[in-house]
């Protein structure tokens, strides 16, 4: 078979075949005009892939060839029974096989017999033109493509009821501000510095501001953060200046 360019007219000459072959999930032939045979059946987990090739010009003889990963395990001549490489056999329908519509059974083939890895043929996409993509002359047209600069400003995003994301977050920031309470409380027995127990209060206002942005995905309460920070700067001015 002669080279041949145009890979979309090959690539219809491919037909599904079902049932696909024994012990294979998928299987396609496609016949030449010369009358050429030629049948891909793979097997997409066991990575395998089989091409059988009856060529009419040599009275139907047919070679066989098993590919895993671009690896020829085994080329035997059927019709004698020997095996031995077939690469003169299966090359000159190189582009064929590169038309083949599946894209895994051309990966699982891995580019051997110098088939490309990439199926060959298929829809072209299609590049917009620039006057579909510019907005240049919108206002000229009538067209709009999305809010004006002014219903950018005005508009007022819809955001879920108050009740609803107070529930939502309830649990998750009362464990905050009972598990700062607790530690305070332990801290301020435990050492009885007002210095010490501001300076931890307002490194619990960073720390669990820090774990609603980083493992909670939402944003920090501000009113937590503040009241920790807050209440921190207070202990820790206080502590500083009367002690």
């Amino acid at each position: 078979m002669a080279s041949f360019q145009d890979y979309s007219i090959l690539r219809r000459w491919w037909k599904p075949e079902f049932p696909p072959a024994k012990g294979y999930t998928k299987s396609y032939q496609a016949k030449t005009p010369d009358g050429d045979v030629l049948q891909a059946d793979f097997h997409f987990h066991d990575r395998k892939i089989r091409l059988t090739l009856e060529v009419a010009g040599e009275n139907g003889r047919i070679y066989v060839a098993t590919i895993r990963d671009g690896a020829i395990l085994k080329e035997t001549d059927l019709t004698t029974g020997r095996s031995y490489p077939l690469y003169s056999r299966f090359s000159p329908f190189r582009d064929l096989l590169s038309s083949l519509p599946d894209k895994d059974a051309l990966q699982i083939l891995g580019g051997a017999y110098g088939v490309s890895p990439e199926p060959l043929g298929g829809p072209e996409r299609r590049e917009p033109r620039p006057w579909e993509v510019s907005t240049k002359y919108d206002h000229i047209f009538g067209i709009n493509r999305g809010p004006s600069y002014w219903e950018r400003i005005f508009r007022r995003e819809r955001k879920e009821p108050l009740w609803t994301r107070i529930r939502r977050r309830f649990w998750g920031d009362f464990q905050d501000y009972t598990l700062g309470a607790i530690s305070a409380l332990a801290i301020w027995y435990a050492y009885m510095d007002f210095y010490l127990l501001g300076f931890a209060l307002a490194v619990f206002g960073l720390l669990f501001g820090g774990l609603d942005w980083i493992l909670r995905k939402r944003d920090p309460l501000f009113s937590k953060v503040i009241l920790f920070l807050g209440s921190g700067s207070y202990f820790y001015y206080y502590g500083f200046t009367r002690f």
